[in-house]
């Protein structure tokens, strides 16, 4: 089995040769980037999964890599993945807006043990899981996934977030829950 790890938004996300950090927050004159965030969780999912032997495809492995975001999806198949994450901060209006969720189009299933891995690892409010058809990552042809991990804005949800004992166990979470998905596939 071979998984597509997508960290949200990066260099040409939206126009060519265009960095998108995504969601921003300014806060004690430092500017946090959802790219940023989301990359350091996808490369520690993506280490957590190769140390259960599990096969990983990279949308983007640092914030200089072009990867369309209306491209994520085909280039996941090209690379023969089985299933996509992709990995996103939240952001509103308002800071007290706070929580995890997670986004899906067909797979309910897999959205909703996503988010009990998200609600467990990170401590942070259940925000349920919300189905999506219009997002282009979820385009994928198999189970896909956006998570949201927390909103960037809100001060309880980024400092867990920026947590490497947090982010360690969201990706050990999530890649025992898809060890256990292959261990299941291979036993059918």
């Amino acid at each position: 089995m071979k998984i597509c790890i997508d960290p949200g938004h990066g260099m040409s996300n939206r126009q060519p040769g265009i960095f998108d950090p995504g969601a921003t927050h300014m806060e004690n004159g430092f500017r946090f980037h959802e790219s940023a965030m989301a990359l350091r969780y996808a490369l520690a999912v993506k280490d957590a999964l190769r140390a259960r032997q599990i096969d990983v495809f990279m949308t983007r492995d640092d914030e200089q890599d072009h990867a369309p975001v209306v491209r994520r999806a085909a280039m996941a198949q090209a690379a023969g993945c089985d299933a996509f994450i992709s990995i996103h901060l939240n952001d509103a209006e308002s800071d007290a807006a706070h929580g995890t969720e997670v986004l899906y189009r067909d797979d309910e299933a897999l959205a909703r043990r996503m988010q009990q891995v998200l609600v467990q690892a990170t401590g942070l409010r259940d925000r349920g899981i919300k189905q999506r058809n219009d997002l282009a990552v979820l385009k994928f042809d198999g189970p896909a996934v956006l998570l949201e991990l927390g909103f960037i804005a809100n001060d309880n949800d980024r400092a867990a977030l920026l947590s490497p004992q947090i982010r360690s166990a969201v990706a050990d979470g999530i890649a025992a829950l898809v060890a256990q998905q292959v261990r299941q596939m291979e036993m059918a």
